[in-house]
């Protein structure tokens, strides 16, 4: 008889379970992280590849913004900003 009523109360318990389970009453409230994965942008004064959301500084010039890896190419930008865009052009 005892190992009857263990075994009743162990079905029972495992329906509760299953129907919390179904209802999401089991799920954690607590906020789920996502890594989210943003696209890297090159520094424009000296190329590397950095991700905007961990940059040392950043500067809009010309309705674009432009991101640095340290406040040093940051303050080199800010400081003749077309000569930096346009090192590319006078290599060619």
């Amino acid at each position: 008889m005892r190992m009857m009523t263990l075994m009743l109360a162990g079905l029972l318990l495992a329906s509760v379970s299953a129907g919390y389970a179904a209802q999401g009453q089991g799920k954690s409230d607590a906020p789920v992280q996502k890594q989210v994965q943003t696209a890297k942008v090159t520094d424009p004064v000296c190329g590397m590849q950095i991700d905007p959301a961990k940059a040392a500084g950043k500067s809009d010039y010309n309705g674009k913004t432009y991101y640095f890896c340290s406040d040093r190419c940051k303050k080199t930008f800010d400081a003749n900003p077309e000569a930096v865009l346009n090192k590319d052009s006078k290599k060619k």
